[in-house]
Order: structure tokens, then C-alpha cells, then sequence
């Protein structure tokens, strides 16, 4: 019993990481299209490196979406860029206004 135990609390970190790895595939994913969404314009003026991108759950015209935000050169004047990707279809379904 105490084998047991010991061998389920090795066991622990292991498939927690699994899940930990599945989630930054996923966000990296996310990421990638929301990337690739936006123009040439748009991106000479990202100042982080896209792969860091944050991605939050968020709503945009009433369905679950990710919200991926690109800092850029212009957020004092105008905001960052967010793309809103779909939960489901991975499609992007827009982006925020900019003020």
C-alpha cells in the first residue's frame, strides 16, 4: 500500500505538466492565427515578440472567444491590437477598436 502511495505521488508533477503543456500548445496556436490575421503594416508595429503574445478567454458579439493582445508602437495614440479568435473554429472573428 505504501508502494502505491509513493508511486501516485510521483506520479503527480507528470500529468500535471502534460496539461500545463497542452494549454501553451493551444495558446501558441491561438497566437499563430491571430498573427497571421494581421496586415504588414500592423505588425512592423508590434514591439513584443508575437510568440509572447497574451491570450485571455474573453466575449466579442456574444460568443466565448480568446482575445490575443499585440502591443505596439502606436498604443499611446491608438491602444494595442487585439484579435478575437473563436473558442470552437479557431477562426478570427475581428479585432478591437483602437481608439
Amino acid at each position: 500500500m505504501r508502494k502505491l502511495i509513493i508511486l501516485i505521488l510521483a506520479l503527480i508533477p507528470f500529468i500535471s505538466s502534460c496539461k500545463k503543456d497542452k494549454e501553451a500548445d493551444s495558446n501558441m496556436q491561438i497566437r499563430e492565427i491571430a498573427w497571421n490575421s494581421l496586415t504588414e503594416q500592423s505588425k512592423s508595429t508590434v514591439i513584443i515578440d508575437w510568440k509572447q503574445a497574451p491570450v485571455t478567454e474573453s466575449t466579442y458579439n456574444q460568443k466565448s472567444v480568446y482575445a490575443v493582445v499585440f502591443k505596439t508602437s502606436d498604443d499611446a495614440l491608438l491602444g494595442p491590437i487585439t484579435v478575437y479568435v473563436d473558442i470552437l473554429t479557431k477562426e478570427v472573428l475581428g479585432q478591437a477598436l483602437r481608439d
